[in-house]
């Protein structure tokens, strides 16, 4: 277990060097902003493009790992889109947008700021799926949410709307810098490209930076929240660091069973605590996101402890 705490501690240190420069006001109020906006236009896209562009298309794709970890996904989305439709979440019965809000906050994790430079310190080879894991996330999960909000919308807005609900939704993800990269490197993986020197090493620099940017990020926005948990929050924590991980243990180790080491790297990407993203995507549709962020900010504390417990368990250390 010291093994572990070697690799989890430093990460969620940084983490929480973030968590005070914000609490204690040392950043200007827009510093915040400006380092998220460099880690997710700029870092974070780089570094993806170079995992997927620097490997096979071979070495990303594995169907075993694809089918069983989408399966355990949507199972787990369809369990919780029920329960809060019912009102067994510990708030009122959901409507189809808010459930969807909350599926997406159980089964999207943060996989692509905390993840990255997580397991990254845990094998630099686990890299590949792990950004195959966020390419699944982005095309199922994130879309699947996405396009049930914007049918309830459409509901509200009346029966006779006729808009497609698809159109709004690839608009957005068209837009997202992590899209972009990801397709970038697959394009380049496909046709076997060797990357220029220059690409190579700009490509470099600024994906060096994307995991402790991503990571005092994280610490700086929980910097201004209030960490609270009641019955309707512990239940979404619960659901997303206990739950979620266990369904997919459950599928890619009993089941579907690919390599041992792709399937543990799975199980702890599912581990993540909640990513912003939900947050954001509930926003925009307009749904209710107090039980979502606080879920976000406590999950994350928590999730020193029971990530650190999932990476012994697992035995990646």
């Amino acid at each position: 277990m010291l093994a572990v705490l070697e690799v989890t501690l430093p990460v969620f240190a940084l983490v929480f060097c973030g968590y005070v420069a914000a609490g204690r006001r040392m950043l200007p109020e827009k510093a915040v902003e400006g380092i998220n906006a460099f880690v997710f236009r700029f870092a974070l896209p780089a570094m993806l493009f170079r995992v997927v562009a620097l490997r096979p298309i071979g070495e990303l794709i594995d169907w075993r790992y694809t089918i069983g970890y989408v399966l355990a996904a949507l199972g787990a989305y369809l369990f919780v889109y029920r329960m809060a439709r019912r009102g067994r979440l510990g708030g009122p019965p959901a409507d189809g947008a808010h459930a969807a809000a909350l599926s997406l906050h159980i089964t999207h994790g943060n996989i692509g700021y905390l993840g990255i430079a997580l397991i990254a310190e845990v094998s630099a080879k686990a890299l590949p799926t792990v950004a195959l894991t966020i390419i699944l996330d982005i095309v199922v999960i994130v879309i699947l949410s996405m396009v049930l909000m914007e049918l309830q919308r459409g509901r509200e807005r009346g029966a006779g709307s006729r808009a497609s609900p698809w159109v709004p939704v690839f608009a957005s993800l068209a837009r997202s810098p992590l899209v972009l990269a990801i397709a970038a490197g697959l394009v380049v993986s496909v046709f076997g490209w060797s990357l220029p020197s220059v690409v190579d090493n700009f490509t470099r620099l600024l994906g060096g930076a994307a995991g402790p940017g991503a990571l005092f990020a994280i610490g700086a926005a929980l910097g201004g929240q209030r960490l609270r948990i009641d019955r309707e929050i512990g239940a979404l924590v619960a659901a997303k660091l206990v739950l979620y991980p266990m369904a997919v243990a459950l599928s890619l180790y009993l089941v579907f069973r690919p390599d041992p080491f792709v399937a543990a790297i799975g199980v702890l990407c599912a581990a993540m605590p909640g990513a912003s993203n939900s947050f954001i995507i509930a926003e925009r549709y307009g749904v209710p996101t107090g039980a979502i962020s606080a879920a976000i900010a406590a999950g994350t504390v928590l999730s020193v402890l029971t990530i650190s417990l999932t990476i012994w368990l697992l035995g990646l250390r």
